[in-house]
């Protein structure tokens, strides 16, 4: 099962996967996706990495990070993430480094007890509903650790392919 829910206020979606046994495809995002496994092992390829993900897993996407992952314990996977667009990442860059520039993280997995108490409820939050403050509050937190703990300059390769993959995006939507 799935679940997705926009919340205007901060211009981001949260989704909920429960209960998930197959496979995903090799595919890329035009956002950030910053997800944490709940429950379940997955075999993850991004950026031509091997990585095994469970329990406590964060899992950060940079936009055009190619990736797919597989079951490999035989059980079900649940899996919380958060979709940011480019725009609101580059505002909330802004608010915490002074620069209107996209981040890029470096880590694709991060097992980081930090993260996980930020992204938690701001996942919670979102999913129900909340009004308030205390979103944005959460939001720029979490992002502002990424960023202290593996944030790099969005790479010039792919600011430069951008156009490309928004082309290649449009196509595949048609």
């Amino acid at each position: 099962m799935k679940r997705i829910v926009y919340d205007r206020e901060l211009g981001i979606e949260a989704y909920m996967l429960e209960d998930i046994v197959q496979t995903f495809p090799n595919h890329f995002h035009d956002y950030y996706v910053i997800g944490l496994v709940e429950e379940g092992e997955r075999h993850m390829s991004c950026r031509n990495r091997e990585y095994s993900i469970g329990k406590g897993d964060v899992v950060l996407f940079n936009p055009g990070d190619n990736h797919h992952c597989i079951q490999s314990d035989g059980g079900t996977f649940y899996y919380r993430a958060i979709n940011i667009p480019k725009e609101v990442m580059a505002n909330m860059a802004e608010e915490i480094t002074g620069k209107k520039e996209l981040p890029g993280f470096s880590l694709n997995v991060l097992p980081d007890e930090e993260i996980v108490c930020y992204l938690r409820p701001l996942h919670q939050m979102i999913m129900e509903g909340f009004c308030g403050m205390g979103k944005e509050e959460l939001l720029l937190l979490l992002i502002s650790a990424l960023i202290q703990k593996c944030g790099v300059p969005f790479p010039k390769a792919i600011t430069e392919c951008r156009e490309e993959v928004e082309r290649a995006c449009q196509f595949i939507r048609r």
